[in-house]
């Protein structure tokens, strides 16, 4: 493939991604990507066959580059207790991306989800954590901050933040880090809760 194909294909993926997360992708037309990106609808079926195949192309890279930050921030807060995560404007628009994409039902984004969860289960599997059921915990915490994301925008609004900027998705991770740093029921309410859970199961 050659310099330019590369290029026109990395400008059709970057204009759908946009598009896609600020109407969704049924609301998405070929022709509205094409000319986004500034190529024709021909070019686009000749580099990814249909606007599913588009598709599945920006939920690859949206997934591996979020990934990577991923590792990266984990990295240097390892190194730098003090290190504070930069969100540029790329990062914010495939966090809002994701969170479109999971809300619009992407297979892609049900198989990263289910990842996350595995991922986060085995985490706590090899950490030796003591809980009563590992996958459940996983699942509710990968549910809770791909919340974050979807509804990152109300979020900002209701904190003050201007939506899709750095300062409201610091304030929004700080926040999240310090309910995980400082849970707001004690041991003997989950005890309790978790009894009548059980209780309420046994009846049915």
């Amino acid at each position: 493939m050659s310099t330019e194909d590369l290029t026109a294909r990395a400008r059709i993926r970057d204009a759908a991604i946009k598009l896609f997360t600020e109407r969704g992708m049924e609301k998405t037309s070929i022709l509205d990507i094409a000319r986004e990106a500034g190529v024709s609808g021909g070019l686009i079926r000749h580099h990814f066959g249909s606007k599913d195949g588009l598709r599945e192309a920006c939920d690859t890279h949206v997934f591996d580059e979020l990934v990577k930050f991923k590792e990266e921030v984990l990295a240097k807060g390892a190194a730098n207790p003090g290190f504070l995560p930069t969100f540029d404007a790329r990062q914010l628009l495939y966090r809002r991306y994701l969170g479109r994409a999971m809300v619009d039902g992407s297979d892609a984004a049900e198989a990263q989800f289910t990842g996350i969860v595995d991922e986060t289960e085995r985490y706590f599997r090899e950490q030796g954590m003591e809980m009563p059921d590992p996958r459940g915990v996983a699942a509710a915490l990968a549910a809770m901050t791909g919340g974050l994301m979807i509804l990152q925008d109300h979020v900002a609004r209701a904190l003050g933040e201007e939506p899709g900027t750095n300062e409201a998705m610091l304030r929004m991770s700080a926040a999240a880090g310090h309910l995980f740093l400082n849970p707001l029921a004690t041991t003997e309410v989950l005890e309790k809760a978790r009894a009548a859970l059980a209780a309420y199961q046994r009846k049915e």
